[in-house]
């Protein structure tokens, strides 16, 4: 009998790549093509500064009230998200009940507001302003969450196709929905704490997660790679793990390895959340600029201080609103992008040590969004959108 190969007949190896370090124009060895392509990544965010002369022109509100020069109102950017295909439009809302789609291709300076669309009326409340807006995986649908309803568009012809109507004041909501996904649901989180779950197939919510302490959650993330687990963070300091299999309770609460149960996991309402290192860790952000990292598999506060973010106006002013900031989510060296009272602050995560141009503008920033295709972070000044790109391509 004749013995097969060793390596199994048929099966192509990944070639590994000789690399060569940047900085000291050194051979680092043969890698694998994932690992070159990790470290090319690294290297590209490493020099990511603010294009200067890429920008949005002012998003301007038009109060049918007023008249003169007092019928213009500048319209507060508030959340942001890029297009999952190509990365050529950006999806915002801002203020005054408006969400916008902005050309955001590579070869343009300005970017251009191709479809701007006004957000049904708020009958809960007329002070209510849109507080998350979302892409569908393929391109094909975003949502826009407002303080009584979540809104389902269509991408080409930029109209309402299914409205829900909550029972509950709103405050956010993230898709869970992929292209593999078994369910397509929307998660939505309410002022009095429960997380209600939209099935997107049928326009209506199908479960209801247990309030665990009655306060108002205005952060949550879904698992970048478990669609059946998100963590929430609510306005008492605590972050929660969630598995929707389980509606009555939750999985566990994070918290520091030698605390009590009854000790919260910020000291602050927490009001930004993100998972990162492939979903193996999350990071937090509460309402007075503290940063804490968590591990996932555990529950426990990582060994990590980091300095406060110094937050813009909105940002602490502004209750019915989650903190949007971007990580890079699967580098296993992540990056994190924290708008700030002054630019974007960006750091390594595990070494908490910043990147050269890390604060670099005098401008409040609102809310981030990270382009994985092209390494690059859109922020909201005030209207405007700002754009910061690896260094070498500022120029192209």
């Amino acid at each position: 009998m004749e013995r097969a190969p060793s390596g199994g007949q048929g099966l192509k190896r990944r070639r590994p790549n000789r690399i060569i370090d940047l900085d000291i124009k050194r051979s680092i060895g043969a890698i694998s093509s994932m690992e070159y392509k990790r470290r090319t990544i690294i290297n590209e965010i490493n020099n990511v500064a603010y294009a200067l002369h890429k920008t949005s022109l002012p998003a301007i509100y038009i109060n049918p009230i007023r008249t003169g020069a007092q019928n213009y109102v500048q319209d507060d950017i508030l959340a942001m998200e890029v297009d999952p295909i190509e990365s050529k439009c950006l999806l915002a809302v801002s203020r005054y009940n408006s969400v916008a789609i902005y050309n955001v291709s590579p070869n343009v300076k300005i970017f251009d507001q191709m479809k701007r669309m006004t957000i049904p009326h708020d009958p809960i409340d007329n002070n209510g302003s849109p507080n998350s807006a979302h892409w569908l995986w393929d391109g094909t649908v975003f949502s826009v969450c407002t303080m009584d309803s979540v809104h389902f568009w269509d991408s080409t012809t930029c109209k309402i196709i299914e409205t829900v109507k909550m029972r509950t004041k709103v405050l956010n909501h993230v898709m869970a929905a992929k292209k593999y996904s078994v369910n397509k649901y929307v998660a939505v989180t309410g002022i009095e704490g429960h997380v209600f779950m939209i099935d997107m197939l049928h326009g209506i919510v199908v479960m209801t997660m247990k309030n665990i302490e009655k306060k108002p959650i205005r952060a949550i993330h879904w698992h970048p790679t478990n669609e059946l687990q998100y963590v929430t963070g609510n306005c008492n300091g605590n972050i929660y793990l969630w598995d929707i299999r389980f509606q009555r309770d939750f999985v566990f609460k994070f918290k520091n390895e030698d605390s009590f149960s009854v000790s919260t996991s910020h000291t602050y309402p927490v009001i930004g959340l993100r998972f990162y290192n492939d979903g193996n860790s999350v990071i937090s952000v509460d309402n007075n600029g503290g940063i804490k990292t968590w591990e996932v598999s555990t529950g426990h506060l990582r060994p990590n201080h980091y300095e406060s973010v110094p937050l813009c106006d909105l940002n602490k002013n502004h209750i019915f609103k989650d903190y949007q900031f971007a990580v890079t989510e699967n580098l296993k060296e992540d990056i994190v992008f924290l708008p700030s009272k002054r630019g974007m602050r960006i750091f390594d995560i595990e070494s908490g040590e910043h990147l050269p141009f890390s604060n670099d503008i005098p401008l409040p920033m609102n809310c981030a969004t990270y382009d994985s295709k092209r390494f690059c972070v859109y922020g909201g000044s005030n209207d405007l959108i700002k754009l910061w790109t690896p260094e070498k391509k500022m120029t192209d």
